[in-house]
This record gives structure tokens, sequence and C-alpha cells, in this order.
């Protein structure tokens, strides 16, 4: 059996205007996971990561302590099958949507405030986006074609990589449920589910050989625990 480490990014820049990178505390996330990795002597044979910068700046402290002894490793091969879906796209068809509504613009404001309110406000978008709400938005990927992406990036590290290979991921919470979901034959809505549970910089491992995928390890971020501050335990 070979395996794929799924990492999801450290905790990205939430509330400003370019979401898309690491904040301070991501940083110290993706450093952690880095030290962990080498400490244990967890080797592998190939990396990846999704084409956005949040996955390359996770990536970034992995291929440095890597990189030295593996040059093939000093930097992750790009996947565009491992990016996250577009969440600006799914607020904006909804927005679109939901035009004629009149608390529409209210509500609006009130998750660019609350962090819970704007959970649960995303979560309902989410929940939509899977329902085909937003199904012929030419802004939207539907959540078919995003989770057969996934599926299909899965399929190609497999087909690419023999036995006994470790195959390192970097890529975001989305994705790593899609890949549980292929691994257990989840339901939609328990791969949502299972997105909300998945802490930044933690590490799924999926086990698998040509015929199976089997999930090993879901959502580990003990090395993030034993750093004993709890500010490293990030869902967004």
């Amino acid at each position: 059996m070979s395996e794929i480490y799924l990492f999801r990014h450290g905790q990205a820049c939430f509330g400003t205007k370019n979401y898309d990178r690491l904040s301070t505390i991501g940083r110290r996330q993706s450093d952690i996971l880095a030290r962990f990795l080498a400490h244990n002597d967890i080797r592998f044979d190939a990396l990846y990561a999704g084409r956005m910068r949040r996955h390359e700046q996770t990536a970034r402290p992995f291929c440095y302590r890597y990189g030295a002894r593996r040059p093939e490793l000093t930097e992750p091969k790009p996947m565009a099958a491992f990016n996250e879906y577009d969440s600006s796209a799914l607020l904006d068809a909804r927005r679109c949507l939901d035009a004629s509504r009149e608390d529409e613009a209210d509500r609006g404001a009130l998750h660019k405030q609350d962090k819970k309110a704007f959970q649960a406000y995303f979560a309902d978008t989410v929940a939509r986006w899977v329902a085909g709400d937003f199904d012929g938005d030419p802004r939207v990927e539907s959540y078919a074609s995003f989770c057969r992406r996934v599926q299909k990036g899965l399929e190609q590290i497999m087909a690419r990589h023999g036995s006994g290979q470790r195959i390192a991921v970097f890529t975001s919470g989305g994705p790593i449920s899609v890949a549980v979901k292929s691994a257990l034959s989840l339901s939609d809505e328990k791969t949502v589910a299972v997105s909300w549970q998945i802490v930044n910089a933690s590490l799924t491992c999926l086990k698998f050989s040509r015929q199976t995928l089997g999930l090993s390890m879901f959502n580990s971020a003990m090395h993030l625990w034993e750093a004993r501050d709890s500010s490293l335990i990030t869902y967004r």
C-alpha cells in the first residue's frame, strides 16, 4: 500500500481583502507542522500542492526542512485539482439569487463583523451550492464538478506512484473532505459536515493500492496541541 498525506493550509487572512495568504498564526502552524514531520523522520517520495498562495506558503517550511536531503522535495508540483472551491463566487451567486430579499444587505453587513454569523451564513450558502441552487451561474463551479476535479487529482497521483510510496499534498479543507468522501463513500451532506471539522495545518492520511482507497488518519492536529497554545487550533 502507498499513502497520500493531505495537509490543510495554515490559517489564512480571514476578513481581509486578500484572504489567500497565511496569517501570523498560519505561519506558526506551518512551521510546527514541518518540524513535527522532520523530527519524526516521516519521509516522502513526492510533493504536490494546490495552486493557491496559502498552499505554497504552508508547504514552504516543509520544503526548507526536506529539500536539503531530498532535492525533489525542494518545490511542490502544482496541481489545480487540489484548489479550494471559490467561496467568493458562491457568496456572489447567493447575493444575486437573493437580491429581492430585503434583509440580505443587513445579513451581509452582519456577517462581515461577526465570525459566528458569517459561518452560519456561509454554511447555508454551501448547503445551497451542494443542492444545486447555483448551477448554471457561470461564475460557480458546480459541486459535482468540484468533486470530480478532486477525484481526478487523486486518481492521477495513484496512477503515477507505485507501491510503498508516501506522497505529500498541501491543499484545503474542501478537497480533503472530498478525498474522505471517496475513501468512505460519504453522502454529499456528510462530506460538507466533515469539511467544517478540519483544523488548519492538520494532516489526513489515505492508503491506496491500484484497486482501493481507504482512510488511515483524519484531521490529526496533535503537533499543534503539543505546542500548548490553544490559539493554534483554528478552523478558518
